[in-house]
């Protein structure tokens, strides 16, 4: 009975696989060659483990999104919302998340990957003139931010509170737009006491519902999420290297602004409510450790006990304990969302109707222009309505047979009193 506990263990232990991270075209996402990206997520869809689902979806979907294929990009955004929001599960995959390997469970992704996929889900729905539903979005968004489990943290995610804000506006909801807004503002303050960056002055807070013009500008590249920890049992992140960092614009050849940042990715990967996400998560690793030990000792102590009866109950629940520890997870799961920008930076102004030519001059954190990344466009700015853009520090995406979903289209909501 005794050789017999640790060897099922091991067994099950085996069983606990983890699912390895998907083969994603990184440089070609860097060098702006969106379709092969867009090619690679298509073919892990129809080959790749049914578990990275979510995650190749939004991948795909981004990718649609910069190629102009909105309807693709709206479908494939919601279906992945939807696998990363069904908290239901097996009993065996409960199990596997419990106790197995972190890699061994569906994908459904870190709190800011929920919300970022909420993000882009309620621009597209916003491009459909459906300003409601990118609303409601944005708010399964903002719950996303704060809930893992039973457990609630601050929200601090200012972009999904303002572009609420700007919705419940395009609704008629003065009073419900006044509370995001102001909940914008204090997600803010609280996230740059935390550490993310920003700028506590900015005017995006300050007047939150001006401009009828809205740039949403993505800069470098979202954290790289890597095994850490004495048996590579915590999941934590590391800024992946992009020299974007800023992004000056100019309409019709006259310079208008900086764009300053809403959402510091990085900022919201590493922490939860302001809390690092490793310190959360190092409990896991506690309690494996200390049930492999207080298992192998309580199994000692069973083989020197003269007493038969005692040493039996002993050597099962020493060798419970070592199951345990064995089945908790050794190697965190690593997946994550690579192709996230670093932050999303936004910029307001207020344009004439007609058509207007926008420059878009990305630069590094001290300043300089990164001139491989300039990018210039022509946009209809309508009457009477908002217009929403997305744009990405990528090269060549103003020249793309297909430009980019949110650079191309406004939305053309009417305003109401």
């Amino acid at each position: 009975m005794f050789r017999l506990l640790p060897t099922l263990g091991i067994a099950l232990f085996l069983c606990a696989c983890a699912v390895d991270m998907p083969a994603v075209p990184m440089r070609n996402f860097v060098d702006g060659d969106i379709a092969t990206v867009a090619s690679a997520m298509q073919s892990e869809l129809e080959n790749g483990d049914d578990e990275n689902r979510a995650l190749v979806l939004n991948i795909l979907a981004q990718c649609e999104q910069l190629l102009g294929d909105h309807e693709a990009a709206w479908r494939h955004f919601g279906e992945a919302g939807r696998i990363m929001g069904n908290w239901s599960t097996s009993g065996s995959e409960e199990f596997a998340a419990i106790v197995g390997s972190e890699g061994s469970k569906t994908y459904k992704g870190d709190p800011y990957e929920r919300a970022m996929s909420a993000f882009y889900l309620a621009l597209n729905y916003l491009w459909r003139g459906e300003p409601d539903n990118a609303r409601a979005v944005l708010k399964r968004g903002i719950l996303a931010d704060a809930e893992v489990g039973d457990e609630e943290y601050q929200a601090d995610n200012p972009l999904l509170f303002w572009l609420a804000g700007r919705m419940s506006t395009l609704m008629g909801k003065a009073e419900d737009a006044r509370d995001f807004f102001a909940e914008a503002a204090t997600a803010n303050t609280f996230a740059m006491q935390h550490g993310s960056r920003g700028d506590a002055s900015n005017q995006l807070f300050g007047r939150p519902g001006a401009g009828n013009v809205v740039m949403l500008v993505e800069c470098g590249l979202g954290p790289e999420k890597f095994a850490a920890g004495r048996m590579e049992e915590l999941a934590s992140f590391r800024p992946r290297f992009h020299p974007a960092q800023r992004c000056f614009v100019s309409v019709d050849g006259k310079s208008v602004g900086e764009t300053a940042v809403i959402a510091d990715v990085f900022y919201q990967a590493r922490t939860l409510g302001g809390t690092e996400m490793e310190g959360i998560r190092k409990g896991k690793a506690v309690f494996k450790t200390g049930a492999l030990v207080a298992g192998q000792v309580m199994l000692q102590v069973a083989l020197n006990d003269r007493n038969r009866d005692r040493a039996a109950t002993t050597a099962i629940v020493g060798g419970g304990l070592l199951l345990l520890g064995l089945l908790t997870s050794t190697a965190a799961d690593v997946r994550h969302w690579p192709t996230l920008p670093a932050t999303v930076q936004a910029l307001t102004i207020d344009l004439a109707p007609g058509t207007h030519t926008i420059e878009l001059r990305f630069a590094d954190a001290v300043g300089t222009v990164l001139p491989d990344l300039q990018q210039s466009w022509s946009i209809q700015v309508p009457s009477g309505t908002e217009s929403y853009y997305l744009f990405r520090s990528l090269p060549g995406l103003d020249h793309l047979a297909q430009p980019p979903a949110a650079t191309a289209e406004t939305t053309r909501i009417e305003m109401r009193p």
